[in-house]
């Protein structure tokens, strides 16, 4: 074992290293983003105490390069805002909840889910908070995210047709791991994950409808047909509405004031009629290949008991909570509540299926404060990106990449626990990141070369002369 990773570390190091010493820090986090997507834990990992993957170990590198730079004077933090400082505050108030709250549920360690699931998101935050980001970079983002996106939507169409021999990596479509088998759950194994992912990619196709010349807005266009069709794949009620919620920001910041107000009553109306004509096809839609109808829609009918389980637990401890990545722990009594007349016990081997109430519980209405404080601040600061017209392009485009992808991220997360789906608050924190530092300090100039200067009449470098 400490040959194998010795040799992984050795052989990471040589190709790590060169895009360290002259990478740009959102393109290295963009990197990041996309190896612990596609080539994650799941793909390849060795297990400790702490479990190390390709992802984490740039994620690594990418933090000891930016320590490096610290120390040269190269790196700066113009200014610590409240949201910054909300940011630190609910790291740590998360990790204190994690090691003050009893023994951790069996098999399951609360301080690697906050290492993997808050501390290198907020990490990734910190990056790129330290950091100056250029037009250039933004442009670099934009196609690596979509190039990541068209892959996972391609991938996840594979999976639903069949076309399993064209799927890689291979393991996506291992039926021994049957949870989302079936549907477009892609490299992350899980299909909301993979359907905030694609609406990410999305919205940068859609930007580039609007933005490019002709000839390329019909390339965007397939992309954006492409992207729309994976999102499909995932068959994930939650993933279709976080899709129309992004590309809806979208249509909010472009569009004539008269088209938001007509597309928005059309969707109450056609959505409505929609939901009381087809609720029971909707509720009773197969989707895994080890679920049934009936399964399906059991799945949906858990959530009101969950709920009302996250309810009574909050009323026990409404401030604190029961403990980061305690909840298995803290919420078995609860199940064998008989007040209700609703089977309860029936949640029981379910972690809670809204990110909202999740952190309500394990962290109390003080995480969750500062959670939705920061949230609602970024979009704010986003919104201003989007809606100024002054700005440039790849500013408004900042702001509007985080605004679509917390929408995804929210529709999503509102239907399960986003913070615990692999790569998800990654997304939501470099996204986030980005925002601000653009909010903050707008886009940094490209140095110029200057040209040697010359002794006159020689053509001759003055360095030269001697």
């Amino acid at each position: 074992m400490i040959l194998m990773i010795a040799l992984f570390v050795l052989a990471a190091i040589l190709w790590i290293v060169p895009l360290l010493q002259h990478g740009r820090t959102p393109v290295i986090g963009a990197l990041v983003l996309l190896t612990g997507t596609v080539f994650g834990p799941a793909f390849f990992s060795i297990d400790g105490p702490i479990q190390m993957s390709l992802d984490r170990l740039l994620f690594v590198a990418l933090l000891g390069m930016l320590a490096i730079r610290w120390r040269q004077g190269q790196l700066q933090w113009s200014r610590f805002t409240r949201t910054d400082w909300g940011v630190a505050v609910l790291l740590m108030w998360l990790l204190v909840s994690s090691l003050i709250s009893g023994p951790a549920p069996q098999g399951q360690s609360p301080i690697s889910d906050w290492l993997s699931c808050f501390a290198m998101p907020v990490g990734m935050y910190v990056a790129i908070r330290l950091s100056d980001i250029r037009a250039s970079d933004m442009l670099w983002v934009q196609r690596m995210l979509l190039g990541l996106s068209v892959y996972l939507a391609i991938t996840a169409v594979f999976e639903v047709t069949g076309l399993h021999r064209l799927v890689v990596p291979r393991y996506v479509v291992d039926p021994t791991e049957w949870e989302f088998f079936g549907r477009g759950r892609g490299p992350l194994m899980n299909p909301s994950g993979n359907a905030i992912v694609i609406s990410i990619g999305l919205v940068i196709a859609v930007l580039g409808i609007i933005h490019s010349t002709r000839r390329m807005k019909l390339v965007y266009s397939l992309l954006t047909i492409t992207l729309l069709a994976g999102v499909y794949s995932t068959l994930t009620r939650s993933g279709w509405l976080g899709a129309i919620a992004a590309m809806g920001v979208i249509v909010l910041v472009y569009s004539p004031r008269w088209v938001r107000v007509l597309g928005l009553a059309s969707i109450v109306v056609l959505g409505g009629a929609s939901v009381a004509g087809l609720k029971d096809q909707f509720l009773r839609m197969k989707r895994d290949k080890n679920l049934t109808s009936a399964d399906a829609e059991k799945s949906v009918q858990l959530r009101p008991l969950l709920a009302i389980v996250a309810w009574e637990m909050f009323k026990d401890k409404p401030i604190f909570g029961h403990g980061y990545g305690h909840y298995f722990a803290c919420a078995d009594s609860y199940h064998n509540i008989r007040t209700y007349d609703m089977p309860l016990n029936q949640a029981r081997p379910y972690a809670q299926h809204n990110v909202f109430l999740s952190i309500l519980v394990d962290s109390g209405l003080m995480g969750l404060t500062i959670f939705v404080s920061i949230l609602i601040t970024i979009s704010s600061l986003g919104w201003q990106l989007a809606r100024n017209t002054s700005l440039s392009i790849a500013v408004r485009n900042g702001g509007l990449l985080w605004l679509g992808g917390f929408a995804a991220y929210f529709c999503n997360g509102m239907f399960q626990d986003a913070s615990i789906i692999p790569m998800a608050n990654m997304f939501l924190f470099f996204l986030a990141g980005i925002a601000m530092t653009l909010h903050q300090r707008g886009l940094a100039k490209t140095p110029t070369l200057s040209p040697p200067v010359a002794i006159a009449g020689t053509g001759l470098p003055a360095a030269l002369s001697h």
